[in-house]
């Protein structure tokens, strides 16, 4: 056999080397791909691509602030209301509620008279208030169950979404930097 002639055994296990199975090929493909989405979500979040306000940010960071000074008048108000270890019984504790919730009311109203320019704003801050007047009723509906029954519970309107109404209410406060306008924790 001449010296470079390649023993058939050779040649074999060379072919057998280089042949690859579809499974190995498929599996190679997909690890592939893998590896690049995943850089690929990288190089996206470092774009600048990725950043987004989010959905309930106030353009008009004025009106942020007017609200937050309003919403600390109020709480700053109820703070100095008897509180509920000082009631003497149901009817005590319900006009300490009606007395708070009173407070509320002025500031919602007061938060009502607010204007700005930003028409998407003033969209989601109208949302925003009425989500504060249903609450506000659930407040009055429990001032009005503790005065007949001592051990009535404070319950929140269901506003058929997956997130509970004094939630979305501190949720959209937060959120715009007005943590004094946040759902009241004074009764529950």
């Amino acid at each position: 056999m001449p010296a470079n002639e390649a023993r058939p055994d050779v040649a074999d296990e060379d072919r057998q080397i280089g042949a690859r199975s579809p499974l190995t090929v498929l599996f190679r493909v997909v690890a592939g791909l893998v590896v690049a989405a995943s850089f690929a979500v990288w190089v996206y979040a470092y774009s600048g691509q990725a950043e987004r306000d989010t959905p309930d940010l106030l353009a008009d960071r004025a009106l942020a602030a007017e609200a937050e000074a309003i919403c600390a008048s109020a709480v700053a108000d109820v703070e100095a209301l008897p509180g509920a270890l000082d009631a003497v019984d149901g009817p005590d504790r319900a006009n300490q509620i009606r007395r708070s919730t009173d407070r509320y009311e002025a500031m919602v109203a007061a938060l009502g008279q607010l204007r700005t320019d930003d028409e998407r704003d003033g969209r989601i801050v109208a949302g925003w208030l009425a989500d504060w007047r249903v609450l506000l009723g659930d407040r009055l509906r429990y001032a009005d169950a503790i005065e007949v029954d001592p051990n009535a519970q404070f319950l929140v309107s269901d506003i058929g979404v997956s997130e509970r109404l004094d939630r979305r209410v501190t949720r959209f406060a937060n959120t715009n930097a007005m943590v004094s306008c946040a759902a009241p924790t004074d009764v529950g």
